[in-house]
């Protein structure tokens, strides 16, 4: 019996497009792709996420590798990153609902120590009965370890939990650990049905 329906964040209770999103900080081509693939799929990322290493720190690593006319670009990004979230009003009714049948709500997300800064100007979060945020815990998913830490923290049975990820990856390990879950591809309607299917008369 689902008891427990576990969220991640970005693309799931937020909206965020990264190639909108880095074009709020450059304005051609050539620049966003420095950004995208040196900042944004980048080591320093992973230890940012992973709270291993500090903002100052993933700033001067990275301008080692960038244009020199990045620099002030790289900064503002990781100084700024998500702290402006794009609301997702269906999904915010989605969570409202779960909450008012019973459900117990956690989110379980890879994000850096801001995550406490601009979390409270997201509205889905003031209903997460638990938050698990990789920084936290030296871990991120889709590492196995992440998903047993995040049980062990809230004393859950991975069983009575469904996850809510778009990385098909994340929510195949969680699978691969008793944990059942769906991706979700930005449609809330597919997201419902989902759910319908694996909670049955207990949503609809």
């Amino acid at each position: 019996m689902i008891k427990n329906i576990v969220f991640d964040m970005g693309n799931v209770l937020t909206i965020y497009n990264v190639r909108e999103y880095i074009y709020g900080y450059v304005d051609n081509e050539e620049d966003f792709l420095w950004i995208k693939n040196h900042l944004c799929a980048s080591v320093e990322w992973v230890q940012m996420d992973r709270g291993t290493i500090t903002d100052d720190e993933a700033i001067s690593a990275i301008c080692k590798r960038v244009p020199s006319r990045l620099h002030n670009t790289v900064e503002r990004f990781i100084r700024e990153y998500r702290m402006v979230q794009l609301p997702n009003p269906p999904m915010e009714k989605l969570v409202e609902e779960l909450t008012e049948k019973g459900y117990d709500l956690y989110l379980m997300s890879n994000i850096a120590h801001r995550f406490r800064v601009f979390s409270k100007n997201i509205k889905s979060i003031q209903y997460m009965k638990g938050i698990w945020i990789s920084c936290e815990h030296g871990l991120i998913k889709p590492e196995r370890a992440a998903y047993q830490d995040f049980f062990q923290t809230f004393s859950l049975n991975p069983k009575e939990c469904f996850f809510i990820d778009d990385t098909p990856v994340n929510v195949e390990v969680a699978r691969n650990l008793g944990m059942d879950g769906c991706v979700y591809y930005g449609d809330v309607t597919e997201l419902r049905e989902n759910l319908h299917n694996k909670l049955g008369a207990g949503f609809m």
